[in-house]
C-alpha cells in the first residue's frame, strides 16, 4: 500500500458519507427553525429510515432536539458553536489568505473594498510582485468611479440578497478596463456573509497587461476564490 505525505493528503480529502448526510440534516434547519421528519426528508432527499438514525445520533450528542409535537429543531450545542464562531470571528483571517491566493494565481494586485459613505475604502491589500503595478494602500479611502469594484459596491448597496449556492459565480463578477483610471484594468466579485453583502474583492493591473484573454482568466480565478470566501462566511442562501 502506498504511503507518505501525498497518500495521507489524498485520504484526508476523501468525503465521509455519514458525516456529509449528518451535515445535510443540520443544514436543512437554515431553511426553517423547526422541521418535521417529512420536511427533513423533502429538504435533504434522505429516506425517513436513514433520517431517524441520523437524528437519533445528533440528538444524543446535543445537536438536535425532538419536540413534543414530533418536530425537530437544532440543539443547544449548535447555539454554543455559533456563539463561539461570533466571538472568534476575524474577517481578515478569511480575506487576507484569499487575496494572497489571488495575487499568486494571477500575478496581479488584489484587494478587498467596502463602501465608506459616498466613497470606498481599501481594507486589505496584497501587491503584485511585478515592477509595474496598480498601487493603493490598505486603509485608503477613494472616490467611487465607474470601475468594476465601484459598480459592485453601488449595485449591492440596494440589492444585498445572498445568492443561491447553485449560481455561476462568474455571472456576479464585473470586468472593466480604463474606466476611472485610464491606465488601470480590474475584475471584481461581490462577497456575501450570513447577513448579506459584505464587500468586494478585486484583481487590478495595468491596462496593457490586461488583454482580453488575461482579463477572462483573472475573472475565472476570481470567481472561484470569491465563491470559496462566500462559502466560508456562510453567504449562500439555503
Amino acid at each position: 500500500m502506498p504511503s507518505g505525505p501525498g497518500h495521507a493528503k489524498q485520504g484526508d480529502d476523501k468525503p465521509i458519507a455519514a458525516v456529509e448526510r449528518a451535515l445535510q440534516v443540520l443544514s436543512a434547519f437554515r431553511i426553517a427553525p423547526r422541521l418535521t421528519l417529512s420536511e427533513l426528508s423533502s429538504h435533504t432527499g434522505l429516506f425517513k429510515s436513514t433520517l431517524l438514525r441520523i437524528l437519533a445520533t445528533l440528538e444524543r450528542n446535543g445537536y438536535v432536539t425532538r419536540l413534543s409535537d414530533g418536530q425537530y429543531r437544532v440543539g443547544g450545542i449548535v447555539y454554543e458553536l455559533g456563539s463561539g464562531y461570533a466571538a472568534s470571528f476575524d474577517l481578515s483571517e478569511i480575506i487576507k489568505p484569499a487575496l494572497a491566493d489571488l495575487s499568486r494565481l494571477t500575478g496581479e494586485s488584489s484587494a478587498f473594498y467596502v463602501r465608506a459613505g459616498s466613497q470606498r475604502q481599501c481594507v486589505f491589500r496584497v501587491e503584485s510582485s511585478q515592477a509595474v503595478r496598480h498601487v493603493i494602500d490598505a486603509g485608503q479611502i477613494i472616490d467611487l468611479d465607474g470601475a468594476a469594484t465601484s459598480q459592485l459596491l453601488r449595485r449591492h448597496e440596494t440589492d444585498a440578497m445572498r445568492p443561491n449556492a447553485s449560481i455561476d459565480y462568474a455571472s456576479l463578477c464585473v470586468s472593466t478596463s480604463g474606466i476611472g483610471d485610464s491606465q488601470t484594468a480590474s475584475v471584481g466579485a461581490p462577497i456575501f456573509g450570513t447577513s448579506g453583502f459584505v464587500g468586494v474583492i478585486n484583481v487590478s493591473g495595468p491596462v496593457n497587461r490586461f488583454t482580453a484573454p488575461i482579463a477572462s482568466s483573472c475573472l475565472a480565478v476570481l470567481a472561484l476564490v470569491a465563491r470559496k470566501v462566500t462559502t466560508s462566511l456562510g453567504g449562500f442562501q439555503a
